[in-house]
């Protein structure tokens, strides 16, 4: 994985407090952050099918450590939308940076990996969830979700961004191998 400053341009973009360039955002800090599960709401882009505009969803994405995973009833547009597009994008706040990722999404059916996205469910959300075949069921889910059991997709990511919410950092992409 390689970061990269976004430039800044235009009058009245360099740091207020005349401090010169800072650094980029580091992915290690983002990931701890995201581990805490302390943020939210995840905002899930992906395209239509009917005329390619996108398909905007808030979702559960728990961190892995190396990706996303997200949990989508079988009957959701979402899923739908998700099983048809290889690629999908995750946007969230995390206080000192708007984090977005771009990245590959598959549908996970094995019990090994879906062992991982139950752990990752716990860890970063404490919602318990259990394997059960090729979905995650768990005893509750969200108001709006369809309820249990849930398909789960994992975003690998191919790009990430971070946009300072003020002069912490610089702009940063992040570009993974």
């Amino acid at each position: 994985m390689t970061a990269q400053a976004i430039p800044r341009r235009g009058r009245g973009v360099q740091p207020a407090d005349g401090t010169g360039p800072l650094p980029v955002a580091d992915w290690d800090e983002v990931c701890a952050v995201l581990r805490r599960g302390e943020v939210g709401p995840f905002w899930l882009s992906i395209v239509r099918d009917d005329d390619s505009s996108p398909h905007v969803r808030p979702v559960f994405a728990a961190w892995g450590g190396s990706s996303f995973f997200i949990a989508s009833k079988s009957s959701a547009a979402k899923t739908r939308h998700l099983n048809r597009h290889p690629h999908a994008t995750i946007s969230v706040d995390l206080g000192k940076v708007h984090l977005t990722v771009e990245g590959a999404v598959t549908r996970v059916t094995g019990a090994d990996r879906l062992g991982l996205a139950s752990k990752a469910m716990q860890e970063v959300f404490s919602w318990p969830t259990v394997v059960a075949g090729d979905e995650l069921d768990a005893d509750y889910g969200a108001p709006t979700s369809g309820g249990p059991p849930y398909q789960v997709y994992e975003l690998v990511p191919v790009r990430a961004y971070a946009f300072p919410t003020a002069d912490q950092v610089q702009p940063t992409r992040w570009i993974f191998d």
